[in-house]
């Protein structure tokens, strides 16, 4: 008995294979497309939380200049010649002469003469000929404070207390109000981005103001004191920071 066995080989046509290969390339393109894009939108969190966190850091590179000296602490050792603020601003800073362990509360702060703080012995860092010559940075207020500090900006002798205003001249030596060094130093409110010690930003205010009797913040005058700066900075992103810089005139 024989069996007689039948084979059925059917191929793709021509056709079916031209589709297929169609359909598998416009499905392709797409997805590339697809993924692409994610790929790179999905670094976007990213990078806009970078560029939030240097904005940051460059308005406290700009505080850090304002404010050159750190809140006093209680229960803390100091050494001869360290500096603090008082933790309640009085527009003076102080300068240890006698080393210790400050106390538990914060102390009287005395404008002149010696303020004692558990062991350690404070000064307040007023300007004195006995501190002659003065080097580039150094801080001092005035012997009869203002509330304002003032920073050297050009070395040189000093002998008399010279006549404190925005920007002042003591024998050779060139003082500034830190708020106007800080004023010129972050630059002015354009389209130009700025690079320097503090990073890179744009500035969109930097600008003397006041409140107004409705506590509204306006800019200031010809001859109105320069005491509240207002200060606005942004990314390339376009986010914003703003900051206020005071000084209680006295």
């Amino acid at each position: 008995m024989r069996i007689k066995t039948e084979y059925s080989a059917r191929g793709f046509t021509l056709i079916e294979i031209i589709v297929t290969v169609v359909m598998v390339a416009v499905f392709s393109a797409m997805m590339i497309t697809l993924f692409s894009d994610s790929l790179i939108k999905s670094s976007d969190p990213v990078n806009r939380l970078r560029k939030s966190s240097d904005l940051s850091r460059i308005m406290a590179n700009i505080t850090a200049d304002y404010i050159p000296y750190p809140k006093r602490k209680p229960s803390t050792y100091y050494a001869v010649d360290n500096k603090v603020l008082p933790v309640e601003m009085n527009g003076r800073f102080y300068i240890c002469t006698g080393s210790g362990t400050s106390g538990v509360s914060e102390p009287v702060w005395h404008d002149y003469g010696v303020t004692y703080d558990g062991g350690v012995t404070w000064k307040a860092g007023v300007w004195t000929s006995s501190n002659a010559p003065y080097e580039e940075d150094d801080i001092v207020i005035r012997a009869k404070p203002n509330g304002h500090f003032y920073r050297c900006i050009t070395t040189g002798g000093c002998s008399t207390e010279p006549d404190w205003t925005s920007t002042v001249y003591d024998g050779s030596t060139e003082w500034i109000r830190l708020l106007g060094y800080l004023n010129f130093q972050i630059g002015t409110a354009d389209s130009t981005e700025k690079n320097n010690s503090y990073g890179r930003y744009y500035v969109v205010l930097n600008r003397f103001v006041k409140f107004d009797s409705s506590n509204i913040i306006q800019p200031i005058t010809s001859g109105e004191a320069e005491n509240i700066l207002q200060v606005k900075i942004k990314n390339d992103e376009g986010e914003t920071l703003s900051a206020l810089f005071t000084v209680r005139e006295e």
